[in-house]
Parts: C-alpha cells; structure tokens; sequence
C-alpha cells in the first residue's frame, strides 16, 4: 500500500507537473494541445489549437460546436474510453467555429487525466493536422481527374484556396536563359482583366538574379514593390491595377523542370491577398510541400501538347496544298491557333514592282479559333523600303517591336491605334538570296512576343519554307501551263485526259469539267497516231499535224453551263479569230512511276504567218539593198541633164527648155523620196536591226568616196571630206555601214541651209576609227500649216538615232550624238581597227 502511494504522485505535484509543461512545452507547440474534463468543457487549449478552431479565447472554445456532425459521435465514444483510463488514437473531421463550411482532418491522441486517487477527471488530447496530407491527396486526385482539361488550374486554385486564403491567384510561365528572364501571366484566379494588358514582363539584370537565387517567400506586396530591386516595376500597369485592388501580402514559389544541372524554372505561382501579414513560416512551409509542381507542369504539357498537334495538323495541310494563296491562308490560321494570338498576316516581297503585297490574314475570335479576315491577293500593298516589312526585306531578320507608341526606327506607328506590338519574321527558300514571304504579327497588348516567341517562330518559318518553295513552284508552274498560247493536254497512260490549259479548253471548245475524264482520241477527227501510241506501235515525240473534231451544235444547248468556260477563254484571247481546226501535235512521258503523256497542241496558222512574214521581211531587205545603187546612179544621171538643161538655158538668155526642166525636178523628187523610203525599209528592218552580218575587211575612205559619188552635184557640192594619207581599213558590214553613214548624211543635207556645208573627217586612233560628220541642224519651226525640210530631218534623226545606236553596237561600234555651238550637230561613228590574222 506505502509502495502504491510512493509511486503514485500527489495532485499538487501533479497539477505543477502538467502546469509546468504547459508554460514550456504546450505553448509553443505547433501540435494543438486540448484539455478537458469528462463534461467536455475546456480548461486548457494552447496557441495551435485555437487557430485550428477558429477562436480567440479558451474561453469560447467548444468542443460540440468543434466536433459537430458524425465528428460528436466519435467523441462521446471516445470519452467512455476515457472514463475507463483507456488511450486514445483516432482521426476525425472538425469543424471551425469561425466558419463552419470549413472542415479540418486531425489526428487525435487521447490521454486520461486522473486525481491522486487514481480516478479518471479528464483527458488531454494532441491533435495533428491532417490538412496537408488530405490536400495533397486532393491535388494529385485532381492533376490525374483533370489531366489533359483546360479546367485543371481553376479546380487546382479551389481546392488550394481552402487551406491557403486567397484573393488572387497567378500562374506566369517563364521563358529564361544565360541572358534574359521573361513572365507571362497564364492564368489568373479569379479572372480580371487588365486595365494596360501586357502579355510579356522582361526582368533586369538584378530582378533575373533575385529570381534565380530565391524558390519563394512571402513578403508584404506594398513594402517588397517599393523596394529593390521590383521598385523599377512600380510603375507597371499590372502593379497599380494590384494596388488598386488592395492587395497587402504575398506569397510565390518557383515551378521547375528536370533536376541537377538540368533543372530550369518554367513558371511561378504566387498567391495575393488583401490581408496584410496574411502568410507566415507555416503557411510557406505548407505551400512548398504541397505537389503543385506536378500539377502546373501538367496544365502547361497540355498546352504545349495542344501547340504541337495543331503544328502537325499545318505541316499534314501543307503537304497537301497546291495553292499559294491556300497555302498562306492555311499557316496564318495554323499560327493564330498555335501562339494563341489575335492577328497574323501573310505577305509576299514582290522585287519585280518593290512592294510587299499581303496575300493571307487570320484573326482569333471569342472562342480562340482562327477565323479568316476575308482579306484577298493584293488588297494591302506597302512599300518595300518602309516599315517593319521593309527592315524585314533590308536585314533578312525576324524584328520584335514590344510598343509601337515608344518607337519610331520603323516609321510612324499603326493608323489602327489598337495595334501594340508587332513580330515580322521573314520566310527564306534554299536560295536564301532574298525575303519571299513575311509573317507580320499584331497584337493589342505591349511586350506580346517574347525572345522565345521570335525563336520559336523563326525556327517554324524555316521548317514551312521548303513546303512554301514547292508550292510557290507548284502555282507558278500552273499559272505558266494555264496562260500558255499552246493547248496542253495531261493525259494518263490509256490516254484518259488529266488535266487541260485554258487554250486547251478553247481548242476543243469544250469546258474543263467536260474534258476531264473522258479519252483523248474522240476530240480528233483521224486520231490513228494516238491509236498506235495506245498500242504501243509509236512511241516518238513527233505525233504530227491532226485535224480537231468539234462538237455537234446542239450538245452546247443540253447544258447550260457547258459553253460557259470556252466562251471565257475565247474572250480572253479575242473572239475575232476561231479555234484551229488543225493543230500539230507532239508529246512527252511523264516519269515512269507516274505513268501517263503531255501532248501539245500547236495551232499552224501562227507558225505559217511567221514564216510568210519572215519571208516578206527577208525579201524587203534585199529590195531595199539592191535598189540604193541604182536609184543613186539615176537620179546622178537625172541631174546631170537637169544641169546641161540649166546652162543651156542661160546661154540663150532663158529661152530653153523649161517644160522639160520641171519634168526632170519632179521626176528628181520623186526619185529622192523613193531612195529615202527604201533607205528607211532597210534600217528598220528586223535583221538589220538586231543582228549584223558577218563583217569583212573595209577601207573606210574609199566607201566615202563612193557614197559621195552616188550624190547628185548639188548634194555633192556641199560635203567635204577631210581624209588621211594613209589607207584606213576597219572590220564592218558593208550594207550596214552604208545605210548608217546615208541616213545620217542625208540629214544633214536636207537641215543645213542652201549655203551650208557637212564636213566628214576620219580619225584614226589605236583601237578604233572615228568617222564625224558635222552640219548645221537648226531648230524645227513649223513654216505655215506644214512642215520645212529641217523639221522632217529632224524627225527623221529622232526615228533613226536608236536605231543606227544598236545598229553600231552590233558590229562592236559606237555612235553619239554632239551639239556644238551656232546650230551645229556632229555625229561621231566609231568602228574597230581590222584586226590582224592569222
């Protein structure tokens, strides 16, 4: 009996014993500390256990209000165990007094208290939260429920909010490296919608390091902007929308991917809130255990996976597209839905007028999906020297213009003042010589297109090129087949008709929806070539000439659309002249996995009138050559009688023959104009003007001495030649250099005046002989209702000069043209040297 009271203690030592251990254990405890008698009345609660409560005061702490519902049931249990000195171990769901549609899992441990005569007079109970454990399961419940569902981050930002007060919550993906540090808000909750919407924040040099050094903290919002190094970002529109809002206090945590030397942040989360100090040590310790990590990484893998499968979608619809247009249209849809952005255009650099011509454009509509502007081929035309586009041309770069209001190195900003920010990003073939195409990017917000956009989309451009190349090729191969002069028919290897050309269709007369499908050999009227090529008997190129069968007159009538598109084409072309009913006809194989023939079919008429008028032009030419000597030797003749005539009638005092005298002027004028027409046929001609003969060895100043004796007296008594002693020989054609020193000496003549003279001078030099012919050629003034001599040759020398230009540069010489004081024109005609053989 002694024993048992020894080592039982009295209740004085008892109650300091558990007095003492409330003061230096209970108190500071962050496990809740209860104690109660057997009618549940509280004597002792500490810190812990009365913010898991929801009280302020022991006093207004109650356990049937605490432990309300099923949670009563437990405890009147609980307390029987009590009552017969039994431990207690159980985990029950409490409900807070403060807020009763708040729950809280706890852990109990129930320890008896009893008197010093051993009798049961209370109990003290620990309570360990199960908040923790209940919300991670809660979280991975919904990261697997919800994976893959654009509603993960809003059921995630719920069930966070039961445990973690909340008046705003942010998800901001980064994008960081060696470099730069780059945010975009992702998700907010609850929604609002930004006064200023910016999409990307760039961070400085001290901010980037904060970032990277630091996992989390909370912080007070007012006190940590106001200072170092988030002071700079005080001023951001985001920053005083948040201080509009009230919110005090802070908490954020980074979001990474990978482990070791391969981890690297790709968000942050951060919580806000209107109550200031409304997070602490716990709070922040709860925070970073729970797996939020899993859970944004797996919001963030649904988005990009979503990207990627759109992104396979345009490289799957590019392959199929034939179209340019089509093609464009097809990748600014692709990039709205991919990027998530609000407008995207396509544009062309069309070097041959300098412009950038836009070909495509897509917008995003309420839903995000890409709807198209309506926008067509040609409808914006800019300069290809200006602009955003046009620096894209200059430096063959991608350009990011976060403000347009702020900038002006690309010009003045957009007409249309919503646009913030703009991205161009050129699209270069294999050549990568020049910009072909220009993806041009317009977005409402500032900063909308991060390094990792640019990079993103830079890369995407080169992946689309060789598509866009093909089709670009594609397109122009067709517009070519499709505007020729010549039919062309595609047809299989049993000559079933693939595809037909514009002319094609007006050929047959025939729409191309009529043609396709049906066999080449009806639409001939004798098709047996096309028969043994079907046999496999002939297999040459050449098919020949075959006359085309046309269509009975009443087949149009049938139906009404059949002569819609022939009629079109036949407009196109001119409807004056009808289809050919004789075409010749060759062919080529298609490569032999291919199978199939392109035949072409060439209307002989043109050909036939090529060839006439080549015919005519050659036979002009000669006629025109042949005739310059002897209309020179005539008219010489003509007026030397018209000078023995002119004597004879001053020697008999005027009484000559004067009748004939006139008769011999008229037929000289005649004569005279007839040289000048056959001097002009010549020079005009075709081959005189575009390609020289072969050239010979020439002595310049003996055909000057030639030329000079087919003019009459008069003309003759005007030109002066100055020769050189020596022999002066030159390479040329013998006809074109004729017709080049006539028609320029005859200018002269018919200008200059009665009394005037043309000086011809030869100077040689080392490479090359220089022929001047100077003379007065005063300016053309209308004399009366006609024009003068001088105004003719002067419209002459007008017609003449390009011509004897190119002329000379044929036979590798020169011609200018001086104009010397006192109305004198010089012309300077410049041959080469003969050269030495041999």
């Amino acid at each position: 009996m002694d024993d048992t009271a020894r080592e039982r203690p009295s209740s004085v030592a008892a109650a300091a014993l558990l007095g003492q251990m409330k003061r230096a254990i209970f108190d500071g405890s962050r496990i809740a500390v209860i104690q109660r008698d057997l009618e549940n009345h509280v004597l002792y609660a500490n810190a812990a256990a009365l913010a898991m409560s929801g009280v302020a005061h022991v006093e207004d702490l109650r356990l049937d209000l605490l432990f309300a519902g099923e949670a009563g049931r437990v405890l009147d249990d609980e307390t029987r165990g009590r009552r017969n000195g039994e431990l207690g171990a159980y985990r029950v769901t409490l409900t807070r007094q403060d807020d009763p549609s708040r729950q809280v899992a706890v852990e109990v441990t129930g320890l008896p208290l009893m008197d010093a005569r051993g009798q049961v007079v209370g109990s003290l109970g620990f309570f360990r939260s199960l908040q923790h454990q209940v919300l991670t399961d809660r979280l991975r419940e919904l990261t697997l429920r919800h994976a893959g569902r654009a509603d993960l981050l809003p059921s995630m930002a719920e069930a966070l909010r039961a445990e973690l007060p909340f008046d705003l919550m942010l998800v901001s993906r980064v994008v960081a490296d060696e470099q730069s540090w780059e945010s975009e808000i992702v998700f907010n909750h609850p929604p609002f919608q930004q006064d200023v919407p910016t999409a990307w924040y760039p961070l400085n040099e001290a901010q980037r390091v904060y970032m990277e050094t630091h996992d989390g903290g909370f912080h007070d919002f007012e006190t940590a902007m106001s200072e170092a190094p988030w002071a700079e970002m005080a001023d951001e529109p985001i920053c005083r929308q948040m201080h509009a809002m009230a919110l005090k206090s802070s908490m954020w945590r980074r979001i990474t991917r990978g482990q070791g030397d391969d981890e690297r942040t790709v968000a942050t989360l951060t919580l806000l809130s209107r109550e200031r100090g409304a997070y602490d040590e716990t709070q922040q310790a709860l925070f970073n255990q729970l797996p939020l990590v899993e859970t944004v990484l797996c919001a963030l893998d649904h988005a990009a996976q979503q990207r990627d499968e759109r992104q396979l979608r345009l490289f799957r619809d590019l392959n199929r597209s034939t179209d340019i247009q089509g093609a464009c249209r097809c990748l600014a849809d692709a990039l709205v839905e991919i990027f998530d952005w609000a407008h995207v255009a396509l544009f062309r650099v069309d070097s041959a007028r300098d412009a950038i011509v836009r070909v495509a454009s897509a917008r995003r509509d309420a839903m995000g999906h890409a709807v198209d502007t309506g926008a067509i081929w040609g409808d914006d035309v800019r300069d290809i020297r200006q602009g955003v586009l046009g620096h894209v041309v200059e430096s063959m770069s991608a350009v990011n213009v976060p403000d347009t209001t702020r900038t002006d190195a690309f010009g003045p900003p957009p007409e249309d003042l919503s646009i913030r920010s703009v991205l161009a990003v050129p699209i270069l073939f294999d050549d990568a010589e020049r910009v072909r195409f220009i993806v041009h990017v317009d977005d409402p917000r500032v900063n909308a297109f991060s390094r990792d956009h640019v990079a993103r989309l830079t890369g995407l451009a080169a992946e689309v090129a060789g598509a866009m190349q093909r089709i670009s090729d594609l397109t122009l191969l067709a517009e070519c087949v499709d505007n020729v002069s010549d039919p062309i028919i595609a047809t299989d290897a049993r000559l079933r008709i693939r595809r037909v050309n514009r002319a094609a269709e007006q050929l047959f007369d025939r729409s191309r929806q009529q043609l396709v499908g049906q066999s080449l050999l009806p639409l001939f009227e004798d098709p047996q070539p096309l028969e043994a090529l079907l046999r496999g008997t002939e297999a040459g190129e050449r098919i020949g000439e075959m006359r085309v069968a046309r269509p009975p007159c009443e087949s149009t009538s049938g139906d009404a659309g059949s002569s819609v598109e022939p009629a079109a084409a036949a407009g196109v072309s001119g409807a004056a002249e009808p289809p050919p009913t004789s075409v010749f006809v060759t062919r080529r194989d298609f490569p032999g996995q291919l199978g199939g023939h392109v035949f072409i079919a060439r209307d002989l008429r043109p050909i036939r009138r090529s060839v006439q008028l080549e015919f005519l032009e050659e036979t002009a030419y000669e006629l025109a050559v042949e005739t310059q000597a002897p209309l020179g030797l005539a008219m010489s003749w003509l007026e030397s009688q018209l000078e023995a005539a002119h004597e004879a009638t001053q020697k008999s005092a005027g009484r000559g023959d004067t009748t004939r005298m006139r008769d011999l002027q008229a037929v000289l004028r005649q004569l005279g104009r007839v040289k000048h027409a056959f001097t002009r046929l010549a020079m005009y001609n075709r081959e005189a003007r575009n390609r020289s003969r072969l050239p010979c060895v020439i002595r310049l100043d003996s055909e000057l001495q030639a030329l000079l004796a087919s003019l009459t007296v008069s003309e003759r008594a005007k030109v002066e030649l100055k020769g050189f002693e020596q022999a002066v020989e030159i390479e040329a054609d013998h006809t074109q250099l004729h017709i080049a020193v006539e028609s320029l000496l005859s200018v002269l003549l018919r200008a200059s005046p009665e009394t005037g003279r043309v000086l011809l001078t030869l100077v040689p030099d080392d490479d090359a002989v220089f022929l001047r012919l100077r003379g007065k050629l005063p300016p053309a003034r209308r004399q009366g209702a006609r024009f003068g001599a001088p105004e003719a040759a002067q419209a002459d020398l007008r017609l003449a000069n390009p011509l004897i230009a190119r002329l000379m540069k044929s036979q590798n010489g020169s011609f200018k043209l001086n104009a010397l004081p006192d109305d004198t024109t010089e012309f300077v005609l410049g041959f080469p040297h003969r050269r030495p053989h041999g």
